[in-house]
């Protein structure tokens, strides 16, 4: 894991209590101004705070912090990363306008994208990896946004940035990529010529099972666009949930360390069981997009998704015998969690998507924690004994 990037110091020193080694948060939802001219330096662009609505000062350190990690100009929090995909949406793109999709994003993605913007005269063009590889400029141009995914979920599966992002900018089309499995440590996609990039804070930034969040990272000009949307919408992050999510990236590069290390072995375990039919870990030589993962990320993670012999019966069995896992929805947690993503996150789709997306009902994906190897590998096998 090569990306050491940890998070940068933002406090301002203060000449009654110094500079604190933790962030401070700062509840207070409303600010004063010395006098009415202050007011109107703020809202002509001035700096300062007037509304937590608008922004906080804990909740703008976090932001700071994040587009450090992304290599980014700048960042924006929200309330929870469906809130930052859909701002996002709602401000580049218009009822009339063209989004086009990747058709194997997160469930709620998808599930905005199917049965939310169509209502409000959006039109929503979904395309394959295949497609995106082979994708014309001429065909992508006129859209108001290509929605991305990768490492995908549950798949794991991978888009080659680089080469999608260089396409998107020959036909005029700002990118934004969900990078929640990757996490700023392992995937940098802004580094790829990708314009907005997209997190869930719930999983890996956060880290601990105890945040709900999201941000999106890019440039100047289009995040400053998000968040006068934000401001309307109303999608915050609040000054509580930053101070646990900026005492979660301090240990952002150690905890993706034992992820890898443990799910690697979690991975190579599965691969070779009798009852695993398939194992989806980018961290594996046979894996499709092997080769990719290693071009494109400075690790593999700690996500797993295996494929149980015998279909939805057999994977119900093996996710009711285990014990050391949480049988719970998210990820990126300490804690080791498994779900059945036909019947979790992406429960809203019928069998004709879900098989388009390459999620079969026996599918289980693994949230890999930072416990003991030999454990997680003891419990996987003690519940396929019973699958």
């Amino acid at each position: 894991m090569k990306n050491k990037t940890q998070c940068v110091r933002g406090d301002e020193r203060s000449p009654e209590i110094g500079t604190p080694i933790a962030p401070v948060i700062v509840p207070g939802c409303t600010h004063d101004f010395d006098d009415h001219d202050a007011i109107e330096r703020f809202f002509e662009g001035g700096s300062g705070y007037l509304y937590s609505r608008y922004d906080n000062p804990t909740v703008s350190q976090a932001a700071r912090e994040l587009a450090a990690l992304e290599g980014t100009e700048t960042a924006a929090m929200f309330a929870s990363g469906m809130a930052a995909m859909s701002t996002a949406i709602l401000t580049l793109a218009a009822p009339g306008r063209r989004i086009v999709t990747q058709n194997d994003v997160y469930g709620g993605t998808m599930e905005l994208m199917q049965n939310v913007l169509p209502g409000w005269g959006f039109e929503i063009e979904r395309v394959t990896r295949d497609e995106l590889h082979a994708l014309d400029p001429e065909r992508l141009r006129g859209a108001a946004i290509l929605v991305l995914e990768t490492p995908t979920n549950p798949g794991l599966r991978l888009v080659d940035l680089a080469a999608v992002a260089k396409v998107a900018r020959l036909a005029g089309v700002p990118t934004i990529v969900d990078s929640t499995f990757a996490s700023p440590v392992v995937q940098r996609p802004a580094a790829l010529g990708i314009d907005l990039v997209l997190h869930s804070t719930t999983k890996y930034l956060g880290g601990h099972s105890d945040l709900v969040g999201g941000v999106i990272a890019g440039g100047e000009e289009l995040v400053s666009r998000i968040v006068a949307r934000r401001r309307i919408l109303g999608g915050v992050m609040d000054p509580f949930t930053a101070f646990l999510l900026m005492r979660g990236l301090r240990t952002l590069a150690i905890r993706l360390e034992a992820h890898e290390a443990t799910a690697t072995e979690v991975a190579r375990f599965l691969d070779r069981h009798a009852k695993v039919e398939s194992v989806a870990y980018p961290g594996l030589p046979d894996h499709p997009d092997h080769k990719l993962a290693k071009r494109q990320m400075d690790g593999f993670g700690g996500m797993v998704s295996f494929l149980v012999r015998g279909g939805s019966a057999a994977a119900r069995r093996v996710h009711d015998r285990l014990r050391l896992f949480h049988r719970a929805g998210s990820l990126g947690s300490v804690e080791s969690l498994v779900s059945i993503p036909a019947r979790m996150s992406h429960r809203h789709m019928d069998r004709a998507d879900l098989d388009a997306m390459g999620i079969p009902e026996g599918l289980l994906r693994l949230s890999v924690g930072i416990e003991a190897a030999t454990d997680l590998v003891a419990d996987l096998d003690q519940a396929l004994a019973g699958a």
